[in-house]
């Protein structure tokens, strides 16, 4: 979505990747900014958005940690 667009978009400026503003269009500004943060993170330099790449930039999954009880 572009929503989420927008999110990578932020993340790769804020790591100086990415120079342009996020614009929630995944353009080729964008995919040039991703090959190159993976390439600097020894991933596949592809530009394409994996799961990898998201968990690299601290985008990935969201859970919450709960605590479980254990019966005795």
């Amino acid at each position: 979505t572009p929503d989420r667009y927008r999110e990578i978009q932020q993340a790769l400026a804020e790591k100086g990747y990415l120079k342009s503003e996020p614009t929630g269009q995944w353009n080729a500004d964008s995919i040039e900014a991703m090959r190159r943060f993976q390439q600097d993170q020894n991933l596949d330099a592809t530009g394409k958005l994996d799961s990898l790449s998201l968990i690299a930039l601290g985008l990935g999954p969201k859970r919450t940690a709960t605590a479980q009880v254990r019966p005795q």
